[in-house]
């Protein structure tokens, strides 16, 4: 009897054991759980924070695109009636390769329709010279694909007066000209420029002080591609 108690008093003990340990491992189950579930939920707020913010950006567009569209509504449609859809594409500036050399404004125009035209660089002209001062500047372009760069020709030289900027702010730059060359990953930019007497001014530095280069920002450098001439706004 005394051992019939025993063992009945043990399997009631040893229960109780086995109930504690597993309700132990539930609720440490549960707490990873929660934990791996905060964290996820953490994860996603972010990704979402993320995705609003490039969205956000990416919805505003440039200042100047929105006179081009507004243009081409002003057009006729009967201008456009040999048109494929595609009037106009535009890309911002990026970093460039990493084999580039500095002080140039890299776009990447790998998703370049291959009907485009015409092409303009569009720089933003933040700052103005107190005095009349011109100086000639000249546009210089490389191209880049599987780790070479291949400069081509100036492609533009023109008498730039730095107390004075077009009404739209912009100077805008014919570079149609680098539209032939196949095939087109990135392409970069550079302004070369001497004063009145010949001499070569320090370009980068000239370029940083005249342009707005940042890069996320609305006046941020573009490239503007048409299917038929610039529309030059």
């Amino acid at each position: 009897m005394f051992r019939g108690f025993f063992w009945g008093f043990f399997n009631v003990m040893l229960a109780g054991l086995l109930l504690c340990s597993a309700t132990g491992l539930l609720m440490v189950d549960q707490r990873r759980d929660a934990e791996e579930d905060q964290e996820r939920n953490k994860a996603i707020l972010e990704m979402l924070h993320i995705n609003t913010v490039s969205a956000s950006h990416q919805a505003k567009p440039h200042p100047y695109m929105r006179e081009i569209y507004q243009r081409l509504d002003s057009l006729e449609v009967q201008d456009f009636a040999s048109s494929d859809g595609t009037l106009v594409q535009s890309f911002r500036s990026v970093v460039g390769p990493h084999y580039a050399r500095p002080g140039w404004i890299w776009f990447n125009v790998s998703s370049l329709d291959p009907s485009m035209l015409g092409a303009e660089l569009v720089l933003f002209r933040k700052t103005l010279h107190p005095r009349p001062i011109s100086v000639t500047v000249t546009l210089h372009s490389v191209t880049a694909w599987q780790g070479a760069l291949k400069e081509s020709p100036a492609l533009e030289d023109r008498l730039l007066s730095l107390d004075q900027r077009a009404s739209s702010g912009y100077d805008v730059f014919d570079v149609s000209a680098v539209l032939p060359v196949k095939p087109l990953g990135g392409v970069g930019f550079q302004l070369h420029y001497t004063d009145e007497r010949g001499s070569l001014v320090l370009h980068e530095a000239l370029t940083q002080s005249l342009y707005c280069l940042n890069r996320g920002s609305l006046r941020e450098p573009l490239l503007v591609l048409y299917q038929s001439p610039p529309l030059h706004i």
